[in-house]
């Protein structure tokens, strides 16, 4: 049987920057959900939304 990976957090930040998220659920299949993480960016031209990340979750058993 395979193993599953343990995490854990290595080295905090005492001050960590103050970040806005959100996470954004786009798509949904079969044992699969795909979201899209996306981060609150300030900049001279204005604010907006930028994508930090995506992943998909699959549900049960082993992904390849």
């Amino acid at each position: 049987m395979g193993q599953t990976a343990n995490l854990k957090i290595v080295w905090r930040n005492p001050k960590p920057s103050q970040r806005q998220q959100r996470w954004e659920h786009i798509k949904q299949e079969s044992g699969t959900a795909h979201y899209m993480v996306q981060e609150l960016v300030s900049t001279a031209a204005g604010t907006f939304w930028m994508i930090a990340s995506s992943f998909e979750l699959v549900s049960g058993g082993r992904a390849a």
